[in-house]
């Protein structure tokens, strides 16, 4: 079995619009890490909304197969942005980003992998650099 850096535990999601190849990328990532460096594997619904709800389940080999060719996202998505102001800036905007921050480490997760586009990797980017 393979080194994982350390990692035990990761998670992924997807947040943005749906696109080719997301799923085959959930797949690659996942069974790369179960299999290759025996990690447990959290998958989080609906993108920054599932960290934000703490909704999320682990994945098994079993869940990642026959998934090529289905024709949505199996984690589901969304296009929360927990770090852009909101207009009135109410108190549960405000909390958005300290919740992705407790639930990541309520999860016992080593590290996060989101897939998306250019606004998924801004999101992303915030809370690694604090």
């Amino acid at each position: 079995m393979g080194k994982s850096a350390g990692f035990q535990r990761i998670g992924i999601l997807t947040a943005g619009g749906d696109c080719p190849g997301i799923n085959a990328a959930i797949r690659g990532v996942g069974k790369t890490a179960m299999v290759k460096y025996g990690m447990r594997v959290i998958g989080i619904s609906d993108g920054f909304t599932g960290m934000i709800n703490k909704e999320y389940r682990e994945l098994s080999e079993k869940d990642l197969s026959g998934i090529l060719t289905v024709g949505a996202k199996i984690l589901g998505t969304s296009r929360e942005k927990p770090f852009k102001p909101a207009g009135g800036k109410n108190k549960s905007e405000l909390s958005k980003p300290v919740l992705i921050r407790e639930h990541y480490e309520q999860m016992g997760l080593d590290c996060l992998v989101c897939i998306g586009g250019n606004g998924t990797l801004k999101t992303a980017y915030r809370p690694s650099q604090e």
